[in-house]
């Protein structure tokens, strides 16, 4: 199998996956502003895990297959606003990474953070809406992909309801909630469902119409050839 065809059949896994370990790796300090080990290493999984995100995203532009039209353009504006996001997010994780490392204490971390989101625009598009326009994005990723037959809609279904529970769990509750971790879980079910795409979709008519083709041609080479 091509070394790209495997990572990004892996992003659908780890991608998700790394991004609940990080929420886990952050309950010692309760997602507090504590920088230490603990931080360090949840923003260092969570990091990780945006970067494979970013290559899931890519997977599933390439999963909507060669569509025209509103639909192609609705593919195309829903992956960039979702790699929009990703970008949006690996730079706080650089940016609190750096205030990590750079601050003795929480008190200090937070005066860092302060003057870094008193630049024009890093508050909205870095910390704020900008960040989260991942998830949102996702969302309509599946829905779209579910649309065009691609994926189930169970698999759709499922990674929409765990967007919509995070979204819900963390603007309720706050980021510590249990109910995130229940969200972020049922994220990487549904994008590990998603992954495996549809075996009645059109993707694997095709390529099951060009795999029998292929059988019948080396076939009918094989009857025409001369006995040695």
């Amino acid at each position: 199998m091509n070394p790209a065809n495997r990572l990004a059949q892996l992003s659908f896994t780890a991608g998700p996956a790394a991004l609940l370990a990080g929420w886990f790796l952050m309950r010692p300090v309760q997602g507090g502003l504590e920088p230490g080990p603990w931080w360090t290493a949840a923003h260092v999984v969570w990091l990780a895990g945006f970067v494979m995100s970013g290559v899931m995203l890519l997977a599933m532009r390439r999963m909507a297959g060669p569509v025209t039209g509103g639909r192609r353009v609705a593919v195309e504006a829903v992956t960039g606003l979702a790699l929009f996001g990703v970008a949006a997010n690996l730079v706080q994780l650089a940016i609190d990474l750096y205030t990590g490392f750079a601050a003795p204490d929480g008190a200090a971390m937070r005066g860092l953070l302060d003057t870094v989101k008193g630049y024009p625009g890093v508050e909205q598009v870095v910390y704020g809406p900008g960040a989260q326009l991942f998830y949102a994005a996702l969302l309509a990723q599946a829905v779209i992909l579910a649309l065009l037959r691609r994926v189930t809609p169970v698999s759709a279904a499922v990674t929409a309801g765990g967007v919509v529970l995070l979204a819900v769990a963390t603007f309720a509750e706050g980021r510590s909630s249990a109910l995130v971790a229940l969200g972020m879980a049922l994220i990487w079910l549904g994008l590990l469902l998603l992954g495996r795409g549809r075996p009645d979709g059109p993707a694997a008519t095709t390529l099951a119409t060009g795999t029998r083709a292929q059988g019948a041609a080396i076939s009918s080479r094989t009857s025409t050839e001369p006995l040695r």
